[in-house]
């Protein structure tokens, strides 16, 4: 894709006025996508999480449960960093999710239908470098749910965590700052100073080496399934 076709999509993508991220666990959105999440509120865009599980799997019950609560509220604590978005919890199994995606399609279809947002946003069903199955399912789902609609952006879905991106979103300092702290804000899963020492180091790296992809500073990177144009209908 050149420059200037990236540009016009991203302007496209930035001038939604709502947008719907999909994500298996809470945390997804705000490592892949939290700079774009910010942008789009800033510009006033109405932003929805669809978040899948909540992310109690790694402990027994009843421990599972209480971080099941800590992290649905690290969740609501991390949206409201990046402009307040909204956040919808569902409750599908932690690690189980490959069993529910016919069910998690149509609840996704479901809350689109309501909702109408402009572009939908959610993993890369591609995505190889942490090939979690609950991120290939949430994948497999969203795409499934928006397989019939174009969208604004002349897209299915568009995807994060691609490991073949062919758009690249530019990054002001603001936007950084808010999703790195909207991404402290989990704190079971970026832990201090665990996520100062080494994960925010991979993370200004990966940032900064997709921004110089299209001559910024920092960018986030996404993959868009572009859709071709309809045929005009027979007179």
């Amino acid at each position: 894709m050149d420059n200037s076709q990236d540009m016009r999509l991203v302007e496209s993508l930035l001038a939604s006025n709502r947008a719907l991220f999909v994500g298996a666990h809470p945390d997804d959105i705000e490592f892949r996508a939290g700079g774009l999440v910010h942008l789009l509120r800033r510009r006033g865009a109405e932003v929805i999480f669809v978040i899948a599980t909540r992310g109690g799997k790694r402990l027994r019950w009843p421990l599972n449960r209480l971080l099941e609560r800590i992290r649905s509220s690290n969740q609501l604590r991390a949206a409201r960093i990046l402009g307040g978005a909204e956040v919808v919890l569902r409750d599908y199994p932690d690690g189980g999710l490959p069993s529910h995606i016919d069910s998690f399609a149509e609840d996704l279809k479901s809350l689109i239908e309501q909702r109408k947002p402009d572009v939908v946003l959610c993993w890369d069903p591609e995505f190889v470098s942490h090939p979690h199955p609950d991120h290939k399912a949430a994948a497999d789902a969203t795409a499934a749910a928006c397989s019939e609609r174009p969208g604004k952006l002349g897209v299915g879905v568009c995807f994060y965590g691609a490991p073949r991106p062919n758009l690249w979103v530019a990054l002001d300092d603001g936007a950084v700052r808010a999703k790195i702290k909207s991404i402290k804000a989990h704190a079971t899963e970026a832990p201090w100073p665990y996520f100062d020492l080494r994960g925010k180091r991979w993370l200004l790296s990966w940032m900064r080496a997709e921004g110089a992809k299209v001559g910024a500073e920092y960018a986030e990177s996404f993959r868009v399934r572009l859709t071709p144009p309809h045929p005009p209908s027979s007179p």
